[in-house]
């Protein structure tokens, strides 16, 4: 039982039959606190649950912080009721797997918000979470590396106006490892076969704050599904 005091909402999916989608919100003067997730995860029991705590220990946390914070302030900093939302969404969905993924927005007092991404490649056979890159195999980050560093340079330059000149001793114009990123599998055209791996890149990894974050696409080549087992490959197409 989630022990919200003030607002729990089980909002219907739009289709008779289909399991609900969820919602938690607690609105205080401490705390704006929100968190959900889509229907297809109701009807994953243990994925269900696994969110479930995540989410309690996320809003204690959240409270904890809040206090701390206001107990700290004095009469000139005035304290500000703190944020925490995370909302989880379909990135993509096969037979065998549900790719999630996630955006959190929280402010706990400071000059701005942070923004941090989370992914979850859930295997409804096994009934637990899978790794991406332990899916594609040996080498496929390396591989995919090249068309992911030139899809970011892309999006920086358009957002610089200015090419990127890349440069390894420079974060903000640095490549940064694919395999330190959070990346969700998707679903881009809706077959029921992953052909995209998207990467979700928070502020200060490949920019600073004011150019917010970098949600990448990258393309699956038919090379990159190489290392795929058996057992898993109908799960994925090249695009």
């Amino acid at each position: 039982m989630l022990g919200f005091p003030l607002l729990i909402a089980v909002v219907a999916a739009a289709g008779a039959g289909e399991p609900p989608s969820f919602a938690a919100e607690e609105r205080t003067d401490l705390l704006h606190f929100s968190y959900g997730w889509p229907a297809e995860v109701e009807a994953e029991p243990t994925l269900r649950a696994r969110l479930a705590g995540e989410l309690e220990a996320a809003r204690d946390d959240a409270r904890r912080t809040a206090e701390q914070d206001r107990a700290g302030r004095g009469g000139d900093f005035p304290f500000n009721a703190h944020d925490y939302e995370k909302a989880w969404r379909i990135a993509g969905g096969t037979d065998r797997f549900l790719s999630l993924a996630a955006s959190t927005h929280s402010y706990t007092g400071g000059a701005h918000g942070n923004l941090t991404f989370s992914a979850i490649l859930w295997d409804r056979r096994a009934d637990r979470a899978a790794e991406p890159a332990a899916l594609l195999g040996a080498g496929a980050l390396e591989r995919l590396t090249p068309r992911y560093c030139e899809a970011l340079d892309a999006e920086r330059a358009g957002r610089r106006g200015d090419p990127v000149q890349r440069d390894p001793e420079d974060p903000f114009a640095a490549c940064p490892a694919l395999a330190g990123q959070v990346l969700a599998p998707a679903d881009t055209d809706g077959d029921g076969r992953f052909d995209t791996l998207e990467v979700l890149i928070p502020p200060y990894v490949a920019g600073p704050w004011v150019e917010g974050p970098y949600v990448l696409e990258v393309a699956l080549r038919e090379e990159d599904l190489a290392g795929l087992a058996a057992q898993v490959r109908d799960s994925f197409e090249a695009r």
